[in-house]
């Protein structure tokens, strides 16, 4: 990489750089000359600046760049701005789409024709050579390929985003799936037994372990991450009961999950609970304590033997378990999170409240998702319409009346 140090122009204010590059054949110096005006923080600079002169030729121009290995820079930048592993992966995998279809692409070259076609080969089914991915799958590689040229065109790298003249894909929607009364009570009948196993050995703890996470869920709202993230000063038992929500277990591969200090929609939040949920959690802290002895103060309530479970295997231990205890089909742990908001929302409390409970980042969020579900919106619009369907039949002396 080309070494540059950006400066601060006091007249044009604005970051720039021009790094030294030797000289032509005629002995007249190399030094070409970048600004950086929407850089906002000297760290900001550099960072554009680093990624500029990675691309520069001897002769102080803009090389032509392999799409892929670019957006492999892109992520690595990503990365070390704090982005989460989870997202990580995905942006990686996102590359390997772009290496895979269009391993000759030149980011500088490409325009909105090309990157249309190569969303269309994402959509094509496997058995026409295409990747076979669903509606939403290709939005988030349509939104990652747009986020990165937006960062290559800051740097200097590309001289226009192609990505803006490429309509986003649709994205699908999909009713939340929530329990009814009768399957919800199926689903609590089959797990109070499970957290107190007459026998407590290993699996039996295990299978404690996997239904007090459904059970936390169902009664919460909270994501499987944050409840294998949840650890014991979480939970508050005052005059204000509440659960402080405030991490996240990570995985990635070839390590042991651990945890993240900030959740999904990146800001912590309190759960209220009730009197008989702190009795259930009391309970399930004796039954860690009897199993696995004391534990650090920092160590999960949900928890194997003192460290982080892998949120997959419990949503999957909860998958099996749906199938056997006959909840609806395709029920997931998701779902549990999905009947807590929707039996919330039916039962009459505000938008606002339960968009805090679930976490989201703002209420717009959970009316998309939930907006199917908000009681006496329907029946209004049923009862305005017979009002003015009796008005239209009704006779002259009706309405005089």
């Amino acid at each position: 990489m080309t070494a540059c140090k950006v400066k601060w122009s006091e007249s044009r204010e604005v970051w720039y750089t021009r790094p030294y590059l030797g000289r032509t054949p005629a002995g007249k110096p190399i030094q070409p000359y970048r600004e950086f005006p929407t850089a906002k923080t000297e760290e900001e600079a550099q960072e554009l600046a680093n990624i500029w002169a990675a691309n520069l030729t001897a002769d102080g121009r803009v090389r032509s760049a392999l799409l892929a290995d670019l957006l492999d820079d892109y992520t690595a930048m990503r990365l070390r701005k704090g982005a989460s592993p989870n997202s990580i992966r995905s942006y990686r995998l996102f590359t390997g789409y772009v290496r895979r279809y269009l391993p000759t692409a030149n980011a500088r070259d490409m325009h909105a024709l090309d990157f249309i076609r190569f969303e269309d080969r994402l959509l094509m089914p496997k058995e026409e050579k295409g990747q076979g991915l669903c509606q939403n799958s290709v939005r988030n590689v349509h939104d990652f390929i747009r986020g990165a040229y937006k960062f290559f065109v800051k740097a200097g790298i590309c001289e226009f985003n192609p990505m803006y003249d490429v309509d986003k894909p649709v994205l699908e929607t999909h009713e939340a799936q929530a329990l009814n009364i009768g399957d919800f009570r199926k689903l609590d009948e089959h797990l109070k037994p499970l957290l107190k196993p007459e026998v407590l050995d290993k699996r039996t703890w295990r299978k404690a372990c996997n239904a007090f996470s459904a059970w936390l869920a169902l009664r919460t709202g909270m994501r499987v991450s944050e409840v294998c993230a949840l650890r014991p000063g979480e939970v508050f038992r005052g005059a204000a009961k509440y659960i402080h929500v405030g991490g996240t277990v990570i995985e990635e591969a070839g390590k042991k999950p651990w945890r993240r200090d900030v959740t999904k929609g990146r800001k912590c939040r309190n759960i209220a609970v009730t009197d008989r949920d702190i009795e259930t959690i009391d309970a399930f802290l004796a039954l860690r304590a009897q199993f696995l002895g004391h534990l650090p103060a920092n160590a999960p309530i949900v928890t194997k033997g003192g460290g982080y479970m892998r949120p997959r295997s419990v949503s999957r231990a909860f998958t099996a378990f749906a199938g056997k205890v006959e909840m609806p089909e395709g029920f997931t742990f998701h779902d549990l999170r999905h009947t807590h908001a929707t039996w919330l929302l039916t039962h009459g409390v505000d938008l606002k409240t339960v968009s805090e409970r679930l976490g989201h980042a703002d209420e717009a969020t959970t009316l998309r998702i939930y907006a199917h579900v908000l009681p006496g919106r329907d029946a209004y619009a049923a009862s305005i319409f017979e009002q003015a369907a009796m008005q239209a039949t009704a006779s002259i002396e009706e309405v005089l009346q």
